[in-house]
């Protein structure tokens, strides 16, 4: 059964796109990371999944790692000049390398540069697989998900970031078209009219999408599958959205509760000692996701309801 939700196919697009693709039986190996992709994937894969797949360890590529030479490495890393310079470091050293031999998946279209720099340093000859898997967008939830880009309103409105707006807008078109073809959606493009910025990006956008489809033509068809749309607007749109309080019930929660990477930690009372006891609010959680997005009253009144039911 084909799996169902943003972070249930993007899970399922990693194991099988990277990790399933280079497994053999009886051989284990090491999946490094960088901070993006290390986000994705906790957002969508539980650890169990991943060391059922022959990982042994999951490390962290920006911070000092162990050697370990008799195994191979799978980097599920971003293209950023950071983490391809860290991936070249891993196998600069003679006479052993860092690991074994390296399969590299990046997230996103690798730029021109860094391939040739890659090309040139020694890890070009222990490389064993090369391919990018064009999942760019952090998936939050079941249907919603996340470009992970903080820094872009800044960029589109200020001055002073003026030179690097059109650098900013060709990634943020790269990732939105990647959400289409992890979806394996080709999608009408539409935007608001007024500022130009969003028929530029919308363009964009396009470009990206026929490049995708191009690569794998059935993208977006199937038997009775209607063309979706991509809607494309500006903050101008809804100005007043951003300053509101959410009055859900997931919003409440976050605001009253110290909740870090969406764990929550309570003690228990009863008898004997209280101890400290964790719930992840997931999509496992099918309580928390049938309440999250119900207005805080309405939530009242179904536990009052469930309360009195279990009375």
């Amino acid at each position: 059964m084909a799996p169902s939700g943003l972070k249930a196919v993007v899970g399922e697009k990693i194991l099988s796109g990277a990790v399933k693709s280079v497994r053999k039986d009886g051989e284990w190996k090491v999946l490094i990371v960088d901070h993006s992709s290390m986000r994705m994937l906790s957002a969508c894969c539980k650890m169990s999944d991943i060391m059922a797949e022959g990982i042994t360890i999951v490390e962290d590529i920006m911070k000092r790692r162990e050697p370990i030479p008799s195994l191979e490495a799978i980097y599920l890393i971003s293209p950023t000049e950071k983490s391809v310079r860290a991936l070249i470091n891993d196998f600069r050293d003679t006479p052993s390398f860092t690991y074994k031999a390296a399969h590299v998946f990046f997230t996103d279209i690798c730029p021109d540069a860094l391939f040739s720099e890659l090309g040139k340093s020694r890890v070009s000859k222990v490389i064993k697989t090369l391919k990018e898997i064009n999942v760019a967008f952090l998936p939050c939830e079941s249907q919603v998900y996340s470009l992970d880009n903080p820094d872009s309103f800044h960029c589109f409105f200020s001055p002073h970031r003026a030179a690097d707006k059109n650098k900013m807008m060709e990634t943020l078109a790269e990732q939105i078209a990647t959400i289409c073809a992890t979806l394996k959606e080709y999608p009408a493009v539409r935007y608001r009219k007024g500022p130009d910025d969003n028929a530029i990006l919308a363009e964009m956008v396009l470009d990206r999408l026929n490049a995708h489809k191009a690569d794998n033509p059935s993208m977006g068809e199937g038997p009775d599958k209607a063309r979706s749309q991509l809607l494309i607007v500006d903050r101008g749109y809804d100005p007043v959205s951003p300053v509101l309080h959410e009055l859900t019930f997931q919003a409440m929660v976050y605001d009253l509760l110290d909740i870090q990477q969406d764990v929550y930690k309570y003690k228990s009372t009863g008898i004997g000692e209280s101890r400290e006891k964790e719930v992840l609010l997931d999509e496992d959680d099918e309580l928390w996701v049938q309440l999250r997005h119900m207005h805080i009253a309405d939530v009242t009144k179904k536990s009052n309801r469930a309360t009195e039911d279990v009375l």
